[in-house]
């Protein structure tokens, strides 16, 4: 079985690709509809593969309780809707390389959030590290030219990275809801807001072949990235999860430079020194400790682990399998991460 750390990871490279490739096709596009298109991608690439699986979107939502229908819907606003079209901006008016380096705010922003408002517990080594991202970012969109300023199209970024880390936050708690799904609901509302306003406002000049690059890209990057990101939000927490996720940036501010020929000035790369120094220290972070797990029942995709020893009527059982489960009340001590069988606070 796959650990969250990988899917993180993976998740991380194939977002990672993404302002590179759209830089590539935006040309004359409306930012509005190069982001509707993204997550229209995704939508579409997912309902798919949940038709292949035989689950219905729709019955699945239903079953949600009304606390985590809000969460959801909290999240494809910030997330869905807000956060892309800030990209699509900063892409469009600023560089690849700085676009991928700044996305390396968000998982500042989600631990901020997640520790703040959610109140994750978040170590010192994890907060030396932020604090290290958080001051190359200011590096990467600091102007020096004719007076101190800062960079329009990296503070859209920034904005951006601010809105998925409080989607991050909301979709982690929505564990009732499969990731396919959650990801592919997300991708259709999403998608189709931004579409509509962009003809409502301008949708500029794209053509048939810029359309559909941008809804493959959208079902790689967007939509098959999400499905792995939520997986690990909800195996080792949000802070733990946009922490692994950082590597992507680096991989979009490499292929800026061999395939579009970009050549970030010293202070990109003195930044990204800062940033790899502030993932390395996150990388190291463990975390244990006594703690007690209250009466819960749910349902999620998992195996028979410490957490998880409810009997079954049939003799054998897949693994991993999903359904409605009891967990009876555990106190006792491991190294763990902040899943959805660890939210509690310090």
């Amino acid at each position: 079985m796959f650990s969250g750390q990988f899917f993180a990871l993976l998740s991380a490279a194939l977002f990672g690709v993404s302002p590179v490739l759209c830089k590539l096709i935006i040309g004359d596009m409306s930012p509005a509809l190069l982001a509707g298109l993204l997550y229209l991608g995704s939508g579409i690439g997912l309902q798919l593969i949940l038709l292949i699986q035989r689950k219905d979107s729709i019955q699945e939502v239903k079953k949600l309780s009304p606390r985590h229908r809000h969460k959801l819907t909290g999240a494809i606003v910030t997330g869905g809707i807000i956060a892309p079209l800030c990209l699509a901006y900063g892409i469009k008016y600023g560089t690849a390389s700085e676009v991928s380096l700044l996305l390396n705010f968000e998982t500042v922003a989600t631990t901020v959030i997640a520790w703040l408002i959610f109140k994750e517990y978040v170590g010192l080594r994890v907060w030396f590290g932020k604090i290290l991202i958080l001051a190359a970012a200011f590096m990467i969109i600091l102007r020096s030219e004719g007076g101190l300023a800062f960079s329009l199209s990296g503070l859209l970024v920034l904005l951006a990275c601010i809105f998925w880390g409080i989607d991050n936050n909301l979709t982690r708690d929505v564990e009732e809801l499969p990731a396919t799904v959650l990801a592919s609901i997300k991708g259709f509302g999403a998608g189709a807001f931004n579409v509509i306003l962009a003809f409502v406002l301008s949708a500029g000049t794209a053509t048939v072949l810029q359309a559909a690059a941008a809804l493959l890209i959208g079902a790689l990057s967007y939509g098959m990235s999400l499905v792995l990101f939520v997986e690990a939000l909800r195996r080792i927490g949000s802070a733990r999860t946009s922490t692994f996720f950082a590597v992507g940036p680096f991989i979009g501010v490499f292929l800026s430079v061999i395939l579009l020929g970009e050549r970030p000035p010293i202070t990109y790369w003195l930044a990204a020194s800062w940033m790899l120094a502030g993932i390395a220290l996150l990388y190291r972070e463990m975390h244990g400790h006594l703690h007690t797990h209250e009466p819960l029942t749910h349902r999620h995709r998992h195996v028979h682990d410490e957490h998880h020893r409810h009997p079954h009527e049939e003799a054998y059982i897949e693994e991993p399998h999903e359904h409605l489960h009891v967990h009876e009340p555990m106190t006792h001590i491991h190294v763990h991460w902040p899943d959805i069988h660890h939210r509690h606070s310090h």
